[in-house]
């Protein structure tokens, strides 16, 4: 019989979320904990970005806040690097901010065992925001 791989994570994904003010809403983090208590995803790290308007870039810890009231619990703070992080904020205008979410696909890790134990590796992934999908459909489908 052939023993399963059991990945102790699944696959990460990275996501930069743009946004006025210096932090998302608490209607934002809710929708974060609501996939988390779910166990859709689990949050590895978070960390808030805003640029000046002089261009300058500060990134904020979520483990730096002194109201942690309401923000979801982090598995492995501090994932995302300060080099991660820069690029992942350089497209964060002037005057705007940015929440950077990792987040580990807990849907995809028995998947992801199951694919490694067959010799298979995912060669490429694309995503489609939302917003796209939904104007295509709505455009295309009857």
């Amino acid at each position: 019989m052939q023993m399963m791989t059991n990945f102790d994570y699944g696959p990460i994904e990275f996501y930069t979320i743009g946004f006025d003010g210096d932090r998302p809403g608490p209607a934002v983090l809710q929708a974060i904990d609501d996939l988390v208590d779910s166990g859709t995803v689990n949050l590895l790290d978070l960390v808030f970005a805003t640029r000046a308007p002089d261009g300058e870039l500060t990134v904020v810890e979520l483990s730096d806040t002194t109201d942690d009231a309401g923000v979801p619990a982090l598995d492995l703070m501090g994932l995302a690097g300060l080099d991660d992080i820069e690029l992942l904020a350089e497209n964060v205008p002037p005057g705007r901010s940015a929440a950077i979410l990792v987040v580990e696909l807990l849907w995809a890790k028995a998947f992801a065992s199951a694919l490694f134990d067959a010799g298979g590796s995912v060669i490429n992934r694309a995503g489609v925001p939302a917003p796209i999908v939904n104007a295509f459909l709505a455009e295309h489908v009857e």
